[in-house]
């Protein structure tokens, strides 16, 4: 695990947790076939309401087919510096429950646990990866032919982190100076809220 040699939690959380970050610099290393499927069997021992499971990934690989399609998908500002990540990931929920064929409401924040452990597994093995949701979703679903049943949700670009320097000077301040986080006190209530 690459660490990035900053302390970001003054508590000791487990330092795959620690070292977590949303990159935009990445290096040349590809991610092998055998990594990948290590960081999705991770997402797919995610917990959902009942079972469902609702996550679907369409991962495209640079110079693959769908890559250039769902790179094209990103808002401007994100295709600068992800057209350098080996992967990206489309996720998608699907909404409707298997068994009832009602709604899931549930599906969202199942897919978000399944990203979680997907991301601890990739930091765990030296990678970055940066969630996004600054991409046109109507886009990806044409792209792609992605049915309405579906939510298309966020994408994923995964990768091995490069050099902070390989960006534009504006990307390369924000990549040395990891986002700070709101304090305890202002996301936990005990008893009752507090607004």
């Amino acid at each position: 695990m690459k660490s990035t040699g900053v302390q970001r939690s003054a508590l000791p959380v487990h330092p795959v947790l620690n070292a977590r970050f949303s990159p935009r610099a990445f290096s040349d290393r590809a991610v092998t076939d055998a990594e990948l499927e290590l960081v999705l069997e991770a997402a797919r021992w995610a917990p959902s309401s009942m079972n469902e499971q609702p996550w679907r990934f369409l991962i495209t690989r640079r110079g693959e087919e769908g890559h250039a399609e769902l790179l094209a998908t990103l808002n401007h500002s994100n295709q600068v510096w992800a057209n350098k990540a080996p992967v990206l990931i489309l996720n998608l929920v699907h909404r409707i429950l298997s068994r009832i064929g009602q709604e899931n409401f549930h599906a969202r924040h199942d897919l978000g646990i399944a990203t979680a452990q997907l991301t601890a597994q990739a930091t765990a093995l030296g990678m970055g990866l940066h969630i996004l949701g600054g991409f046109h979703a109507d886009a990806a679903r044409a792209a792609f032919g992605i049915p309405e049943t579906y939510d298309v949700v966020s994408v994923i670009v995964l990768g091995f982190p490069g050099e902070p320097d390989s960006l534009p000077e504006q990307l390369m301040q924000r990549e040395l100076q990891h986002s700070p986080r709101r304090p305890l006190a202002e996301l936990v209530h005990y008893g009752r809220f507090n607004g």
